[in-house]
């Protein structure tokens, strides 16, 4: 019986080397299965992230407000971004977010890398110091202001006693005066998120090699020495990713803030995203804060992608 040249042919051509890249059939029917399976999460996807930002893009070229008569909509071109320029309250609160970020990533940074390096010191109980430190992290910012704003109370507040009996200013009210606002805010950011910098760095000093120390204690070197050549320049990307992360989260600070102080006292503690709000949803002029809103997303989107190039430089 003789052999059909089709089968010959086919089988022929799987035996023929493919080139690289080529796509079999059944990969090809994996990926489009895999594209199907993911299709519900991509709409949703698209739904909440991308309808939005597309629509806050559009909306950011007109003016438009659901209170203010004639404001329907009317395309207005780059009128809301230039008359950033021209507030000076929306300046003020770039200012105080600025502050705020340098002066709380900074503390943060320095009793991070701290205790970090008493925890990795730390032999007994080393698990239950962790577990205490997530803490102030997994509870919610909101909760945090309130509980704050009753300690930070003029009248009743446990924290302005203490301050009061020690003589220290914010006794008469922390709250009630601007730059002890600012700092009170400034402060209860570095209590929450502090013990995320100390986990970072703890976590850093457990993957650092021993051999270098251990030639260094041979050599001579001092703590100081030792901290200052090896330790620090070894955990210099673990720091820039920590900075950047924490730079990231404290521009879009809010929940804090609207419950400590609300802005005040006047404009002290007015960050960025307070005044956002207060443009489009107590002022509604919805087409200038869709303006504010995208240049704190543009700063949020280089932060983020700067962080990521410093996590994975080499698939970038």
């Amino acid at each position: 019986m003789g052999t059909d040249p089709r089968t010959e042919l086919g089988s022929a051509s799987a035996a023929l080397p493919r080139t690289p890249g080529q796509a079999t059939p059944r990969k090809k029917r994996r990926d489009w299965a895999g594209l199907v399976y993911q299709a519900p999460s991509l709409i949703v996807l698209g739904c909440v992230v991308l309808f939005p930002l597309v629509y806050s893009v559009d909306l950011s070229f007109r003016s438009y407000s659901l209170v203010i008569p004639g404001r329907t909509g009317q395309y207005i071109g780059l009128e809301n971004y230039q008359r950033m320029f021209r507030d000076a309250d929306f300046g003020q609160a770039l200012l105080t977010t600025l502050v705020f970020i340098v002066f709380a990533v900074s503390l943060e940074t320095v009793l991070g890398v701290a205790a970090g390096m008493l925890l990795d010191r730390l032999r007994r109980m080393k698990r239950l110091v962790t577990s205490i430190l997530l803490l102030p992290m997994i509870i919610a910012p909101l909760v945090v202001g309130l509980v704050f704003n009753f300690a930070l109370n003029a009248q009743f507040g446990y924290l302005t006693w203490v301050l009061h009996a020690l003589g220290l200013p914010g006794g008469d009210g922390a709250l009630n005066y601007g730059p002890t606002a600012l700092l009170a805010l400034i402060l209860v950011d570095v209590w929450e998120w502090a013990p995320f910098m100390t986990l970072m760095v703890a976590a850093g000093l457990s993957a650092l090699p021993k051999e270098p120390f251990e030639a260094a204690s041979v050599d001579g070197a001092g703590p100081w020495q030792t901290f200052r050549m090896l330790t620090l320049p070894m955990l210099r990307p673990v720091l820039a990713v920590a900075i950047l992360f924490r730079a990231t989260e404290a521009i879009r600070e809010f929940d804090k803030v609207y419950v400590l102080t609300g802005g005040g006292p006047g404009s002290w503690t007015t960050v960025n995203d307070l005044y956002q709000y207060r443009v489009s949803f107590a002022e509604w002029d919805m087409s200038y804060g869709a303006a504010l809103g995208l240049v704190t997303f543009a700063a949020v989107l280089f932060l983020a992608i700067s962080a990521f190039r410093m996590l994975a430089p080499k698939e970038l």
